[in-house]
């Protein structure tokens, strides 16, 4: 007589194909699981080499440039700043211009320092404006004008000094024009990098305004400062493969990072020429817009792209 499964039962054959099924299914979960991890992990690691710019967020920041006078944080107080940056974007690497901090007291950067370690962050740069308004660099320490040149090496000293309370390893200064003679400016750079290397700040210039790389590259190898390789701010493409040839040997601490898709240099190619010369410091994004987050994700998303 032939016996018949009971109601519900799978045969054998079944329970084995089910069993396998099932196993394969477990093990492409795990598969999958460390391969998001591990792809985690890679996205952690490359985010270790990417910093933000205050000046991303200048909109909702207080600018201040004279601090004789109280002011107050505007829609985002630059003390959270750190917060916010590590909360949005898991960036860690702060870069605060001088113009967003509302004091010049030592107690309020001590308090900075506070909140940069709360969040396991740190400062990468301080690019600085010494300028009553704008960013022309005429008050600079690389002034054709003695009496100009010697207030503003003055005022970056200070700024180291502020640099240094908060354990940011250098500042940028804005150059300006050259004079035709660049002896004064280098003497004055030299001046000011001296004074950084007895605080452990870095001095820092960058592509900008009407100065060739080739004046650049004179003055900071004869001034022993280093480079911040901005790669958006050239001309045009064969100007910027050269200039970043020429700076990224020249670079200590940060790049700047910024997408201009019609100036310069393709972005991927940009940071192919970093890794090709070794650039060891921090990728730091510049961006703008009525939309900073949106704007900063784009660019922190193409970044770690070609990281």
């Amino acid at each position: 007589m032939e016996i018949s499964s009971s109601p519900g039962a799978e045969s054998p054959e079944v329970l084995s194909v089910q069993r396998r099924d099932f196993l394969f299914a477990a093990s492409t979960a795990a598969a999958l699981a460390r391969r998001g991890r591990a792809q985690d992990a890679a996205t952690a690691a490359k985010l270790t080499r990417v910093g933000a710019m205050s000046g991303n967020f200048d909109g909702l920041l207080t600018e201040v440039r004279d601090w004789s006078r109280p002011a107050s944080p505007g829609k985002l107080d630059i003390m959270d700043f750190p917060e916010m940056l590590a909360d949005r974007f898991h960036i860690h690497n702060v870069e605060v211009q001088q113009i967003h901090f509302l004091s010049m007291e030592p107690s309020y950067y001590k308090k900075f320092l506070d909140r940069l370690r709360k969040t396991h962050s740190r400062m990468v740069d301080m690019p600085l404006e010494l300028d009553e308004k704008g960013y022309s660099g005429t008050v600079s320490p690389c002034s054709p004008d003695p009496q100009i040149r010697a207030r503003a090496v003055d005022l970056t000293k200070q700024w180291i000094d502020r640099a240094a309370l908060i354990e940011c390893p250098s500042v940028m200064i804005n150059q300006g024009t050259f004079g035709q003679d660049l002896a004064p400016a280098i003497e004055a750079l030299k001046t000011l990098r001296a004074y950084g290397e007895s605080k452990k700040v870095y001095i820092l210039m960058e592509p900008r305004g009407r100065s060739t790389v080739d004046t650049m590259v004179e003055v900071i190898e004869a001034s022993g400062i280093a480079a911040n390789p901005d790669i958006g701010n050239f001309r045009d493409e064969a100007t910027a493969e050269r200039g970043l040839r020429m700076l990224y040997p020249l670079a200590r601490t940060v790049s700047h990072v910024k997408y201009n898709p019609n100036r310069g240099l393709d972005f991927a190619k940009a940071i192919q020429i970093s890794k090709e010369l070794n650039f060891q410091g921090v990728y730091s994004l510049e961006t703008g817009g009525p939309d900073p987050d949106a704007a900063m994700q784009k660019v922190l998303d193409m970044l770690l792209q070609y990281l």
